[in-house]
């Protein structure tokens, strides 16, 4: 009885032919004359009653006791429902009956597939979906699992049903699903309907989410009506894309504790230890100081969720552990020497001091093993807290991040604040008092990343500290996050989770798109009237819940409750000022018809995406770093057009986006770490082609020697019948697609 848990579905029809015969059946003269089983058979059809008319919306049903585990083949075939008020009575009537047997139904071969104690569940629906009379047949989409029964093989078939009159039937009508807007949104949506509409009352607002609802049911159902298989590459993440992984792109890390916690702690300090002042915030301070300085970026790592940095200058990548593999980097001739020939070649990147040359940063980091007490002498290094001599720079570094050292010196540091000022009360970021500096590291400088990519783009729920639920696969992943990054690798997880993403979008009026002189994708909204580009699934979904976002929602909400035509919006929509849409070519009696034209039209929003991005010819470069724009050569010069800077390795471009004094809009680290791996990806191939981007809108191949053609990226020219023809017996295949 544990397993008999789902209730399974049948058609309606099915269900009247049962009602009439079970009626037949009870009504009988042979079934009346046998008391005993003319009342168990009057039992059961007020327990049948008392199942069927439960109110549940949208479904008529005939219950048939199934098993709750199910195979991803069953469920092709079996529609299922679980239930945990299934009526006493009935399991009462189960468990006594002798001969009650579960079996399914294929309603592809109508063939009745028992079930034993002697072999599994899913081994005896295997077999039957692995044999001839199973695999010629089609796939249907009916979910029916029975057909209409006859009373012998009641108890065998575990069913139930109801003696229904038939005008009471007739009354039970299937009602079209309805999509409700989640709780979020409609709160959200309010706050901007009662911003922009002319009469802010609860009843105006809410006949204006009555107005959306309506929208966003059409809009639900057209989508879901939509084959989204061929779209699938368009939302799969980047990092899916690169076919060197995060490891061979920093085979030169020296740092690989990836698998360290950082919540690993010393052996506990002896209770007799004397407690000291163990402030530690102004060394870690100085730390994140000095790293600054040196152009190196702070972001969180997709695999473990932890803090890392990157630099820039040196391609170099390192996930923060004591801090001793990162500021081993900074210190080091390689790094020192690559940073300045990069700040020395850009004049638009500020620097802390006049000249960036190799002895000034050498400066710097001089001044930091200074804050830190370590001194140079004839004889070496001699750290003056500790009085202790030092091998070498290496050396230092250990030093001065072990935990005596540092003991001593938070002490220092706390005695000098109050012999400066000895009422003062204790800065906060100063830290707590603690004896151990790896506990200090553990409970500070954790990333607050509420917009996690991996979580939103994959829709991962977290189910507790080393649990995740991936809704798209229907598991829960046990383990750290590398588990749960292993697991979005995966072609079936790609596969799940490609149409949700593309779903989502769509719902909320976005599209996905190629860069137009690169090969990978971007994402546009559509009815926002300013162009928004986003490279990423998570940042679109930011904007979709952005202010800005609804805002545009609500203002065309108003032009239609309240007749008043935004002309400025309509216009971003296509829609002219007569309320003709110039890509639909359909003419509206009102603004009302407009509105829903233009929030519920797939077709329509898909053309205006499409007039946008061939308006905006979006590029790799441009949509990562927002408008910044950059020409590129064969992905090996660089060319911003802001300053006519001319670069010639990525280290170089990026470092200039980044950190050059004319770009008004810096963009997130992420996304700066995210576009150097898909450009470092896409590069080969930009090269391999020979492309030429000389002008903003303009891509020209090498190879074919001409202009790309209208509607044409470079995606779509790579594996164009054209380019394969030009390339000849030197054209490789390469695949685009990140579901590999």
């Amino acid at each position: 009885m544990e397993n008999l848990t789902v209730l399974s579905f049948r058609k309606f029809e099915d269900i009247k032919r049962l009602a009439r015969h079970f009626q037949n059946v009870v009504n009988h003269p042979t079934t009346q004359q046998n008391k005993v089983l003319h009342s168990y058979l009057r039992t059961l059809d007020q327990t049948h009653k008392n199942i069927y008319l439960q109110k549940r919306d949208y479904v008529e049903v005939e219950y048939i006791f199934t098993t709750e585990k199910k195979s991803s083949l069953q469920r092709q075939r079996f529609n299922s429902l679980p239930v945990s008020e299934v009526p006493e009575l009935l399991k009462a009537e189960l468990l006594t009956s002798d001969d009650a047997k579960q079996v399914h139904i294929c309603t592809d071969c109508n063939i009745e597939i028992e079930l034993s104690d002697e072999e599994p569940l899913m081994e005896s629906l295997q077999r039957h979906f692995n044999s001839d009379a199973h695999l010629p047949k089609l796939r249907r989409e009916s979910m029916d699992v029975a057909e209409p029964i006859i009373l012998p093989n009641m108890s065998r078939r575990l069913s139930a049903m109801a003696e229904l009159p038939l005008p009471k039937i007739k009354e039970l009508t299937i009602t079209k699903p309805v999509e409700k807007l989640e709780k979020n949104f409609s709160s959200k949506l309010s706050t901007s309907l009662m911003k922009i509409l002319p009469d802010a009352s609860e009843a105006s607002v809410d006949a204006a989410l009555k107005f959306y609802q309506e929208i966003y049911d059409k809009l639900c159902s057209d989508v879901s009506n939509i084959d989204f298989s061929t779209q699938t590459s368009s939302v799969a993440p980047i990092i899916m894309s690169i076919k060197d992984n995060v490891y061979q792109n920093f085979a030169g890390d020296a740092n690989k504790n990836i698998d360290n916690d950082e919540n690993d702690q010393a052996a506990e300090k002896s209770k007799n230890q004397v407690k000291k002042y163990r402030y530690y915030g102004p060394i870690a301070a100085s730390i994140i100081k000095l790293l600054v300085n040196h152009k190196l970026l702070s972001l969180i790592d997709d695999r473990t969720g932890k803090l890392a940095f990157f630099c820039i200058a040196c391609e170099y990548y390192t996930l923060r552990f004591h801090y001793d593999s990162v500021l081993n980097h900074v210190f080091s001739p390689t790094h020192v020497h690559n940073l300045s020939c990069i700040l020395q070649s850009d004049k638009s990147i500020s620097f802390s001091m006049t000249e960036p040359t190799v002895e000034k940063i050498k400066e710097i980091n001089d001044k930091f093993l200074l804050s830190h007490d370590i001194v140079y002498t004839p004889i070496g290094l001699n750290c003056r807290l500790c009085a202790t001599p030092i091998e070498s720079v290496e050396a230092s570094i250990l030093h001065i991040l072990d935990e005596k050292h540092l003991a001593k010196l938070s002490d220092e540091l706390y005695l000098r604040m109050k012999d400066a000022d000895p009422d003062g009360a204790i800065p906060e970021e100063w830290g707590p008092k603690d004896l151990n500096w790896i506990k200090y590291l553990a409970s500070v400088g954790k990333p607050h990343n509420n917009r996690d990519h991996v979580v939103i783009e994959n829709f991962i729920k977290p189910s507790g500290k080393i649990g995740n639920y991936c809704t798209c696969c229907d598991m829960t992943l046990k383990g750290p996050r590398q588990v749960l990054f292993n697991h979005i690798r995966q072609k079936k997880h790609l596969r799940n989770a490609a149409p949700r993403k593309l779903s989502m979008l769509y719902k909320n009026h976005c599209r996905p798109s190629e860069y137009y002189a690169s090969f990978g994708n971007f994402y546009i909204c559509t009815i926002c009237p300013d162009f928004v580009a986003a490279p990423s699934i998570s940042a679109m979904v930011e904007h979709f819940e952005s202010a800005s976002h609804f805002d545009t929602i609500a203002k065309l909400i108003r032009s239609a409750l309240y007749n008043q035509a935004d002309l400025h919006m309509f216009a971003a929509n296509k829609i002219t000022a007569d309320l003709k849409c110039e890509v639909c070519k359909t003419s509206f009696h009102d603004k009302s018809e407009a509105v829903k034209h233009i929030l519920s039209s797939v077709d329509h929003e898909t053309a205006v995406a499409e007039a946008k991005i061939n308006s905006n010819k979006g590029d790799i470069i441009s949509v990562y770093m927002k408008g910044n724009h950059v020409l590129h050569s064969e992905g090996a010069t660089f060319t911003c057009v802001d300053c006519k800077g001319v670069f010639n390795s990525i280290r170089s471009l990026l470092t200039h986006l980044v950190y050059a004094s004319h770009f008004k809009e810096k963009p997130a680290v992420e996304a700066v770490f995210r576009f150097y791996l898909e450009l470092k990806h896409n590069i080969n191939m930009l090269a391999r082609n020979k492309y030429v981007y000389y002008q903003f809108g303009k891509l020209k191949c090498g190879v074919c020697d001409a202009d790309l053609e209208e509607g044409e990226t470079a995606k779509k020219h790579v594996v164009s019948t054209r380019h394969r023809e030009n390339m000849g017996a030197s054209y490789v295949s390469i695949d685009t697609s990140a579901v590999e």
